[in-house]
């Protein structure tokens, strides 16, 4: 596991489950730049040091327990020669169409629906109980939090991240690394390294 956040802990518990029907092999190390990463003895996984420090063997295999977008593209970079080590990991309950498109070291958490004919590139991650639809493309290293929906024939830059709860309407396009935050519903194209915020809840009484 590349990561010991909380995450990183959710992606442990996830691939765990993915181990115990059969689909994912087990998880018994993981690795994070900070030194003070550390995970319970609950999750059975041991700390290895930081990911500059690893030395790699011929049998290792990676999951990416990192949410951010831009860390996600740094430790892509620092392991680019090994990029074939790098799993995806579709969570048991998860539900993915037998035409989606799958790219590697790509996360699908639970309950999580990527619909027909879409394209899913390498290091997306798709978190809990959020949609894709059919026809829609989402670009490298992109992150979807939880409960977001993106309806049909939606195009996804790279590096995208979308917060808890975000909603696209069809056809949309949102350029390479904007940020689309917890709750906001697009309905009109977004240009490329853009935020956009929907207005926070306010006391009516």
């Amino acid at each position: 596991m590349v990561g010991g956040g909380g995450f990183g802990r959710e992606v442990l518990s996830w691939a765990q489950d993915a181990h115990t029907v059969g689909s994912l092999g087990k998880v018994d190390y993981f690795i994070d730049d900070n030194p003070l990463a550390t995970l319970s003895s609950e999750y059975d996984c041991e700390y290895l040091g930081a990911i500059k420090d690893l030395s790699i063997r011929p049998d290792d295999k990676f999951l990416l327990g990192i949410a951010s977008p831009n860390v996600k593209r740094k430790i892509y970079e620092n392991l680019s020669d090994h990029l074939d080590k790098f799993l995806s990991l579709i969570h048991p309950s998860a539900v993915v169409a037998r035409t989606a498109k799958i790219g590697r070291g790509v996360i699908v958490c639970p309950f999580a629906l990527v619909s027909a004919d879409t394209k899913i590139h390498d290091f997306v991650t798709i978190n809990t109980m959020s949609s894709i639809g059919h026809d829609s493309v989402i670009g490298s290293f992109s992150t979807l939090s939880g409960h977001v929906d993106i309806t049909g024939q939606v195009t996804v830059g790279d590096e995208v991240f979308f917060g808890t709860g975000a909603k696209v309407v069809p056809r949309i396009k949102i350029g390479a690394n904007s940020k689309i935050g917890a709750g906001c519903t697009v309905m009109r194209s977004v240009p490329e390294n853009s935020t956009y915020f929907t207005q926070p809840a306010k006391k009516l009484f």
